[in-house]
């Protein structure tokens, strides 16, 4: 089992002990347990909490889902978070979780079993569409944001901020993914070339990243957020008449 070595000792602790308990709840029936999500490496954005295991599955009837359950127990008592998935709905699931199954195969880590997503095919034009479904729904949460703040005068944005960015680094590099561009380790590499995509001016984002990630104290928090609405609208116009 990978060591994990960029994450708490009591964080790998969970996490080994997670793994193991699928492995004995399921026996033969485990395809994979997976570390997914913003702790799936050390080149993530992980910030602490717990994070995010995927749990894959022959099948899953009520009786071993029980037997699961009583394994997991004390790594979801300590805030871990577990799915559950069989191979038949990862199969199933390329086209409607075409973004969600893209980012998985993207960036995770198998910590028992083999990689279940070395054979799934994600078409390009599914991609393409769960981009822009994404794009829309990111935009709209911004700019009904936006719009509360501006009648309520609220600025304690900061978890809305790194959501929506999260979000939106996210979805820019499956869209250079999609375009067939090499993509870089980095995320903050990765967010400016899909911002320089758009004819945008990445500047903003990447100051408010850096805020972020030092815990900076925000200046202007409504503007941060006007900046993040504004890309997210241009990404929803350039990913609508993108061909693939």
């Amino acid at each position: 089992m990978p060591g994990l070595e960029w994450l708490p000792e009591q964080t790998r602790a969970h996490i080994h002990e997670a793994a193991s308990a699928a492995e004995a709840a399921l026996a033969e029936r485990l395809l994979a347990v997976c570390l997914i999500g913003a702790a799936a490496g050390p080149n993530r954005n992980y910030r602490g909490g717990m994070p995010e295991l995927l749990v894959v599955a022959q099948t899953l009837d009520p009786a071993l889902l029980h037997d699961l359950a009583l394994g997991l127990a004390g790594p979801l008592r300590a805030g871990l978070q577990i799915r559950t998935v069989t191979a038949l709905e990862l199969l199933g699931s390329t086209d409607v979780h075409a973004l969600e199954i893209a980012e998985w195969r993207a960036r995770n880590v198998v910590l028992a079993g083999d990689d279940p997503f070395a054979s799934l095919e994600i078409t390009p034009s599914d991609l393409r569409h769960e981009l822009e479904r994404a794009l829309r729904t990111l935009s709209h949460r911004l700019r009904n944001r936006v719009l509360w703040c501006l009648a309520t005068d609220q600025r304690r944005l900061d978890p809305v901020l790194r959501e929506a960015l999260e979000r939106l680094t996210m979805i820019g590099y499956h869209t250079l993914e999609l375009r067939g561009e090499n993509l870089p380790l980095d995320e903050a590499k990765a967010l400016e070339r899909f911002v320089a995509w758009l004819d945008g001016d990445s500047v903003p984002l990447l100051t408010l990243r850096n805020r972020l990630l030092s815990n900076g104290i925000p200046e202007d928090p409504l503007a941060e957020l006007t900046a993040l609405s504004l890309v997210t609208e241009a990404a929803c116009a350039k990913i609508d008449v993108l061909l693939v």
